[in-house]
């Protein structure tokens, strides 16, 4: 942040000289009897002046962009748990790894979610507690939101998994997912 304001300043002080003008700079700083610029000359140092002014907010604006797409506020980490939440609705889904929950199939949304954003490899999402209860950080966020999913057995049916002999088999259930996304930690 501190290059952005040191950017920002160089380009007041261009834009100082340009709009005073190099001519009562230059008389002030030289004796009346010197050999006087001509006005061709001025004219171009007032425009050079805007110029180099105009490259230094140009810098400032670009590193500040960098900045904004290095971190994640907390309005966009939000903003991405809720688009996740909503994809996780669009679609059944079959129970994940009990260890793991629904932690990898969140993030990946959130990623989705959020690629303009911020950086997706500090995307951070951990399963808070036994349940289904999520908390989801982007890097630089202050803050967490807390995802809690809800799994209901789907009505049709699941996928059917054939057994070894070929005439018997099982069937996965599906589940459908609603999710909620409050501020805070779980």
């Amino acid at each position: 942040m501190a290059v952005v304001i040191f950017l920002f300043v160089i380009a007041a002080v261009f834009l100082v000289v340009a709009l005073v003008g190099p001519y009562r700079l230059y008389w002030q700083a030289r004796p009346h009897a010197a050999r006087q610029p001509s006005d061709a000359a001025l004219a171009v140092g007032r425009i050079a002046a805007f110029g180099v002014a105009g490259v230094f907010v140009l810098g400032g604006c670009s590193v500040q962009a960098g900045i904004d797409r290095a971190t994640w506020s907390a309005s966009e980490v939000r903003e991405a748990a809720e688009d996740a939440a909503a994809s996780m609705a669009a679609d059944t889904q079959i129970r994940r790894d009990p260890t793991d929950g629904y932690a990898s199939l969140i993030k990946a949304d959130v990623m989705r979610a959020g690629e303009d954003q911020g950086p997706l490899y500090r995307v951070s999402v951990e399963r808070a507690g036994d349940g289904h209860d999520y908390e989801i950080s982007g890097g630089g966020a202050a803050t967490t939101v807390c995802m809690h999913v809800t799994e209901e057995k789907s009505a049709e049916g699941g996928v059917f998994v054939p057994g070894a002999d070929g005439g018997s088999g099982s069937s996965i259930p599906e589940y459908g997912l609603t999710a909620t996304v409050d501020d805070g930690a779980c």
